[in-house]
């Protein structure tokens, strides 16, 4: 019957899908220009000797890294988002909510410092600039950055991508929650570098935050994975 008014069910999973993203578009439209405000107040309203300390290149470089990570997380998630059936909606959903409100922030901060979107260079070498010696293992963090084609560890390729658009049922679900836990994973030691290292305190606290947000989803993903992989065993 939907069919003879021109509409079909997966019109409708579509047009309910691209309104929610609408909404969370606006949402985080105005979280930018609060993150906006939330960097700006501080030195607004304090006194000369009391200003915030001005955003330095771990700042920056966090913010530029992790808007492109988000990126792609928003966008791999809009992919299982697109009215095919899957089991996995409310997880690609609540991946662009979180990730869309902080994506705004970020963008804030970097629009605010007058710093480009994007970082001139491909690359994780602003955390070499930190104020201590690196850990052994955010050293081979750096060194597996610098092996991957994307320039940071766990970002998904361009096949991989294509080929997640081009699956169809589990062995899409599981092609997704492979991708998006390589990329949660990839994205972690940096946040856990900029949570600590950082200057400005609003970019520590979202670099903590997206810790304790991404290492739950983390666990979430592996225990899917996990059950996905048992459903597929063969009996005994």
């Amino acid at each position: 019957m939907n069919r003879l008014f021109g509409r079909t069910r997966a019109d409708g999973d579509a047009r309910t899908t691209r309104q929610a993203t609408s909404v969370v578009l606006a949402a985080a439209i105005a979280l930018l220009a609060l993150g906006l405000f939330a960097v700006a107040l501080p030195r607004l309203g304090a006194p000369p000797a009391q200003a915030i300390p001005l955003p330095g290149p771990i700042d920056i470089g966090f913010a530029q890294s992790m808007s492109l990570h988000h990126q792609q997380a928003i966008g791999m998630a809009q992919l299982m988002l697109d009215g095919r059936p899957t089991p996995l909606t409310p997880l690609a959903r609540s991946i662009v909510a979180e990730q869309l409100l902080e994506l705004g922030e970020m963008r804030g901060w970097l629009r605010l410092w007058d710093a480009p979107l994007i970082a001139a260079r491909q690359g994780m070498d602003w955390m070499r600039l930190a104020d201590r010696p690196l850990a052994p293992e955010e050293l081979d963090y750096l060194l597996d950055c610098q092996r991957s084609p994307t320039g940071m560890s766990g970002l998904a390729t361009d096949q991989e991508v294509n080929r997640l658009r081009q699956l169809e049922g589990r062995e899409r679900d599981a092609h997704f929650l492979r991708l998006m836990l390589a990329h949660h994973e990839g994205g972690l030691p940096m946040a856990r570098f900029a949570a600590e290292q950082a200057r400005v305190q609003v970019v520590r606290e979202l670099a903590a935050r997206v810790v304790l947000e991404q290492s739950k989803e983390v666990y979430l993903l592996q225990r899917m994975l996990a059950a996905m992989a048992a459903a597929e065993a063969p009996p005994r």
